[in-house]
């Protein structure tokens, strides 16, 4: 495989391929930076094609220029990974074309798959447990799995963000801990309430700020950060924590088990939904349990929808 004569560029669609962090829908009048490529040898085969975003502004550019190239760094980190979104080609920058990375497509989201049908509870804990794999993964590098702008800087969207990032705490591994634990409470929730949205999403409409601390407010009255000490006895912290509402902490949990989300699920959530990332279950000791031992990612369930579950045993994005 050598640059990228064989596949077929002019075939832009700008921001479909749903699995591509970058692909994201971009601010209005900017070009776009991602594609979907085809093989000319093998036209059911897609690609994704993904290049640093153009500005006109240096600082800007020179900033994706720079999360580019750790991308691209973390892609070749884990090459040899089959839980990690494959790097099948990339094109350098002594190139006209480049620097281009050329990925692995995904041709559908966990989202899209959670908007079809609600799923049955061992494929749920498939699912998890293959995302799991992946985020172990980077933590075995010692890293954390984020998603953020190179402008901003921020860390995961405002549905997955833990407390202590919402509140300005240094994030550690056990902030991937709670976002996967986000995306288990969702499909959980899926499963007996199908068409209400998930916990913290779509929680408000506004502005980004606006947006950010409707959820804020609304993590530190479910999980009472309050009376947590770390949140509690932090100056800044107490200066943008809402006034207590102890009758109200917790009932999220409450309400699933009503809607038929069984007591252990919801006994297992509060574990890792702990809002002290210092005592909240970490992904090893999530591994070890009787509950994720024994399922091999390895073995697809009969009834999964395959495609999905497939790219969600790689390095996950919601």
């Amino acid at each position: 495989m050598h640059g990228i004569r064989w596949l077929d560029l002019p075939r832009r669609t700008g921001n479909t391929v749903s699995a591509c962090p970058s692909s994201r829908p971009q601010i209005r009048g900017k070009s776009p930076n991602v594609w979907l490529a085809l093989d000319d040898s093998k036209p059911n085969v897609e690609y994704v094609v993904k290049r640093p975003p153009g500005d006109d502004d240096d600082t800007s550019s020179s900033n994706a220029l720079s999360a580019f190239r750790h991308e691209l760094e973390m892609q070749r980190l884990f090459a040899k990974d089959p839980m990690i979104r494959a790097l099948v080609d990339y094109i350098p920058d002594s190139e006209p074309s480049g620097p281009m990375m050329v990925l692995e497509a995904f041709t559908d989201s966990l989202w899209d798959a959670r908007n079809a049908r609600p799923f049955t509870t061992k494929e749920i804990k498939w699912i998890v447990k293959g995302i799991l794999l992946g985020i172990f993964t980077v933590h075995t590098k010692g890293l954390v799995y984020t998603v953020s702008k190179p402008s901003t800087r921020e860390i995961t969207s405002l549905t997955y963000r833990s407390p202590e990032v919402h509140f300005g705490k240094a994030w550690t591994q056990s902030t991937d801990v709670w976002s996967w634990g986000l995306i288990l409470a969702q499909l959980l929730q899926a499963q007996v309430d199908f068409k209400s949205p998930g916990m913290y999403d779509s929680i408000c409409t506004g502005t980004l700020a606006e947006k950010e601390k409707v959820i804020r407010d609304q993590l530190a009255i479910d999980f009472d950060l309050a009376s947590i000490p770390l949140y509690a006895e932090d100056e800044q912290c107490t200066k943008i924590l809402p006034a207590p509402q102890p009758e109200e902490a917790y009932m999220w949990a409450n309400n699933m088990i009503n809607k038929g989300v069984s007591a252990e699920d919801i006994q297992f959530l509060v574990g890792v939904l702990n809002p002290d990332p210092n005592t909240r279950l970490t992904v090893r000791e999530i591994l070890e349990t009787v509950t994720y031992a024994a399922i091999s990612v390895y073995e697809p369930t009969p009834h999964a929808p395959s495609s999905v579950l497939i790219c969600y045993l790689r390095l996950w994005d919601i």
